[in-house]
């Protein structure tokens, strides 16, 4: 093949990866290549008489979204956590590998852009929050009936940067992620897709009525809950009837003993401990991931898990006293977000 059309495919390769990160520390290098062979390229093409049309616009603008490459010798790969990306505000979570056991982590600046848009000047510029992992927190072994399972977070890391964002429209986002510590200084840029409704139900909408299992459907909780220490109250009603009582309800969906991403016992302790503190004005739900999680070998997702359309866990919702939905977190979340949260429906309901 010619040099040439070898360089317009290696270009649209590039252009048509539909999931991208590249690092400071390749980036020059993999630019000076391809303009290289760019510019090989364009004179073989000279020389045979042929006259097809170069590609090297973007890359001659040294646009650093084109290009993907894992740097080989970066200290940290950053992973996007968050799986439901959709318009309009989000709490985005990215965890990063390679993070040593007694490593401070790094601080991180976030700078948000509109690919579609703008690729040079970002719409908010912010530093995220770190959420450190619980190390007593460990991963059951466990096996799963069907494929079709939520078992899609890996443990990466030593915990979660968290960073909140506004989506304003549907389309192809990146996050400039700047990492600093006094081991390296590295820069990373990933690329995510924005959907204009997101598969979970989102705030504003009403929160689906289901029959979820409750502490009278079985013998013992452990047929209803992972949790090693279960709170009683939170298995009391289901969420159907929940929503009739016409109070604010925390829903928290959550498998604390099967949960890759390692979130989900951290996240209901919190949210064992904010509806212990709300308990006369809320109602609490803890939904179990899977129907059986006294039979680890074989799990099943619930029904009512299925039924809210939820794509990853943990998640907690926190729904008003008429059954719509007013924060939703996806992932980690802190006792104090949630407190915050909580403290601002149950407000709302009692003006």
């Amino acid at each position: 093949m010619p040099l040439h059309r070898i360089f317009k495919r290696l270009l649209s390769d590039l252009s048509n990866a539909s999931s991208l990160i590249v690092t400071s520390s390749t980036h020059r290098l993999l630019v000076g290549t391809v303009l290289l062979v760019g510019a090989l390229a364009l004179s073989a093409s000279a020389c045979s008489g042929e006259r097809e049309q170069s590609q090297t616009g973007a890359l001659g603008q040294g646009d650093p979204w084109m290009l993907a490459q894992p740097d080989p010798y970066a200290e940290w790969l950053p992973i996007l956590a968050t799986q439901d990306l959709a318009v309009g505000v989000k709490r985005i979570a990215f965890s990063l590998d390679g993070l040593a056991e007694d490593e401070e982590p790094p601080t991180v600046r976030v700078s948000l852009f509109e690919l579609d848009q703008d690729r040079q000047t970002p719409r908010s510029i912010q530093f995220a929050r770190f959420i450190p992992y619980d190390p007593d927190v460990k991963i059951a072994a466990h096996g799963h009936a069907n494929a079709s399972v939520s078992d899609r977070s890996l443990p990466i890391g030593r915990g979660v940067y968290v960073v909140p964002v506004r989506l304003t429209s549907a389309g192809l986002w990146g996050l400039l992620l700047e990492m600093s510590s006094n081991r390296a200084n590295e820069s990373v840029r990933l690329r995510f897709s924005v959907r204009n409704r997101q598969a979970a139900p989102g705030v504003g909408e009403r929160a689906p009525s289901v029959d979820s299992l409750t502490r009278d459907d079985v013998p013992d909780l452990a047929e209803l809950t992972s949790d090693p220490d279960p709170e009683p109250g939170l298995y009391a009603m289901s969420i159907s009837d929940a929503l009739t009582l016409g109070r604010p309800t925390i829903i928290a969906f959550a498998t604390p003993a099967f949960c890759h991403s390692r979130t989900c016992a951290p996240v209901l302790d919190a949210v064992k401990e904010v509806w212990r503190e709300f308990s006369a004005e809320t109602t609490g739900i803890h939904v179990e991931v899977f129907e059986n999680p006294d039979d680890p070998s074989q799990l099943v997702e619930a029904e009512a898990f299925v039924a809210w359309r939820l794509p990853s866990e943990p998640w907690v919702f926190v729904v008003d006293a008429g059954g719509v939905i007013r924060y939703a977190f996806e992932g980690a979340v802190t006792e104090t977000e949630l407190r915050s949260a909580v403290e601002w429906v149950v407000q709302d309901g009692a003006e």
